[in-house]
Order: C-alpha cells, then sequence, then structure tokens
C-alpha cells in the first residue's frame, strides 16, 4: 500500500513490484506503471544485477531491493535512483574473475579456487526491507547460504552481526524502534535492533522456512511453507511456537507462503488457497483464477 503524495494524500493504493523492476500503480483514478532502471534480469536496460524482490512505502516514498545487492528509492514519478552503490554487485569483475580458470583436473584448480572466493565481488540478495523512517530502515537477506541483515541510517549501510552460519533471512516486522523481527529459513527468527544488536530466537529444533511474520491477538503469527508448513504463532513473552489454532481449513495446494493482519481479520494465501480469520472462524475466499 503507498499514500502517494504526489497525486492524492488522503488515499492509499495498491503498488506492485515485478521481477524485472517494473512498478504498478493500481491508483483509483488511474494507474499507470514505471520502470526502476538497470534492474531485472531480461529488460533491455537490465545490468545484470538479477531480480528484485520487494517493496515498501518507508517515510513519503517507496523503496525497492532485490538480488545483487540492489536497494532504490522513489525520487518521484518515473524517477527511482539507487540508494547506494556500496553493496551492488559487480559483474564485470565477477567475469574477470572467472577469466583464466583452470579445468578442475589441473593441479592449480584448488589453489585459483581458495584465491576467487577470498576475492569474489560480493553478491548479496535481499528479500525484504522495511523502515521507521527514511533514516532507520532494515534490509535482510542472504550472500550464498550466509544469513545477511543491514541497517541503513541515512547516510551508509551497517551490517548487522547474526550469530548464525547459515539460513535465508525472509521477512522483517518492525514492533518499534528497539524490537525488530526478522524470519527466514532454517525455522530462524530474530529478534533486537541496531541500537542493541540481534539475537536468535530458540524456536526448538526444526528447520521450517518462515515466509511473513505479522502480529495477532498478541501473538506473532508466520507461515511456513515446509519442514514443517502451516500456520504458526509465537508468544513473544515465552517465545513459545505452536500450530495456529483454530487450525486452517484443509489446504487445496501444497503450502502457504503469505500471512498478515488488518485489523481484526488474519489472511493467508498460498499456492491455490485464500482464508481469512475474523477471530472467531475461518473462510476460504473463492478465486476464479485458481485451479
Amino acid at each position: 500500500m503507498f499514500r502517494n503524495p504526489e497525486i492524492d494524500a488522503t488515499t492509499d493504493y495498491l503498488t506492485y513490484l515485478s521481477s524485472e523492476g517494473d512498478v504498478f500503480h493500481a491508483w483509483w483514478k488511474g494507474n499507470f506503471r514505471e520502470k526502476i532502471p538497470a534492474a531485472g534480469t531480461w529488460a533491455d536496460d537490465a545490468k545484470g544485477h538479477g531480480r528484485m524482490s520487494a517493496i515498501a512505502q518507508i517515510g513519503d516514498r517507496l523503496y525497492a531491493c532485490g538480488q545483487g545487492g540492489q536497494i532504490y528509492r522513489r525520487q518521484g514519478q518515473d524517477d527511482w535512483q539507487l540508494l547506494t552503490d556500496a553493496l551492488l554487485f559487480d559483474r564485470t569483475a565477477y567475469q574477470k574473475k572467472k577469466e583464466g580458470r583452470p579445468k578442475t583436473t589441473d593441479p592449480a584448480y584448488l589453489d585459483w579456487l581458495r584465491d576467487y572466493q577470498k576475492q569474489a565481488p560480493r553478491n548479496i540478495s535481499f528479500n525484504a526491507i522495511a523502515g521507521l523512517s527514511e533514516d532507520a530502515i532494515y534490509l535482510c537477506g542472504e550472500e550464498a547460504t550466509r544469513p545477511i541483515l543491514y541497517y541503513w541510517d541515512g547516510t551508509a549501510l551497517h551490517e548487522q552481526k547474526v550469530h548464525l552460519e547459515e539460513a535465508a533471512l525472509t521477512n522483517i516486522w518492525i514492533e518499534h524502534a528497539d524490537s525488530i523481527w526478522v524470519c527466514g529459513r532454517e525455522g530462524v527468527l530474530l529478534h533486537g535492533s541496531f541500537a542493541r544488536g540481534f539475537t536468535p530466537v530458540n524456536l526448538r529444533e526444526q528447520l521450517n522456512l518462515f515466509h511473513m511474520i505479522t502480529p495477532y491477538r498478541g501473538q506473532l503469527v508466520m507461515a511456513s511453507s515446509v519442514r514443517p508448513g502451516g500456520l504458526f504463532e509465537l508468544d513473544p513473552a515465552t517465545s513459545e511456537l505452536s500450530r495456529f489454532s483454530p487450525s486452517m481449513p484443509k489446504l487445496r495446494g501444497d503450502y502457504i507462503f503469505y500471512a498478515c493482519a488488518i485489523g481484526d481479520v488474519l489472511w493467508v494465501v498460498g499456492q491455490k488457497d485464500i482464508l481469512c480469520f475474523d477471530g472467531r472462524e475461518w473462510e476460504r475466499i473463492e478465486n476464479p483464477d485458481l485451479p
């Protein structure tokens, strides 16, 4: 949802981001489309940084992030600019490093590989972006198999220490300035802030791929697609994790990947399911576009 002060300071409207950097504004007086220059993989102006992943309003502006360390800020209509190129994937340097690569049967291959891994340009994939203000923004994602969490203070990026060797961070929920929640793969949940640092929350041994985190009825609700999949809720006071109660209706698809609370209603979206819970019972929303 975006409240665009340029055209309508009183009404929010839906904004969609494609993986190629197309930004669709579903304004009720007239839809329009923008393109983030250089973003994407197959777009004519793509620079090889990769796909876009997430879009959010922070302050009065839209921000978007994606693969290859891409972070963009919307300055105005049809005006998207890199927030910073500090983490931008350098494809030219990447290709140059691969030149002269020996065959795997060559005795020099292992030495080349060690040198390449030490000096290869960073390639960070951001999965989510959220902020308290334009000078207090969090981004999370992954670098190969390593979890990545950054903080933007309005001037520079600061990498946050994540006490985990492997995982992918997928979503951020900001409770307040000193309480930021970050979920991810391998059953990961982090809690903390830029000021006090982040620590993993012990959720018992399980390897859920958590896609979303949202507050509902005093609990934190998380959608997981695998290991095991389903809808979970966490008591933030005790860190006790359990299946959401009452349980969802039987899914028509294989998994869910989205959960978000709007007022008193919890919405859940999956491969072939749209469900809502009003605090008393579940309702399935029939979608004629789903087989």
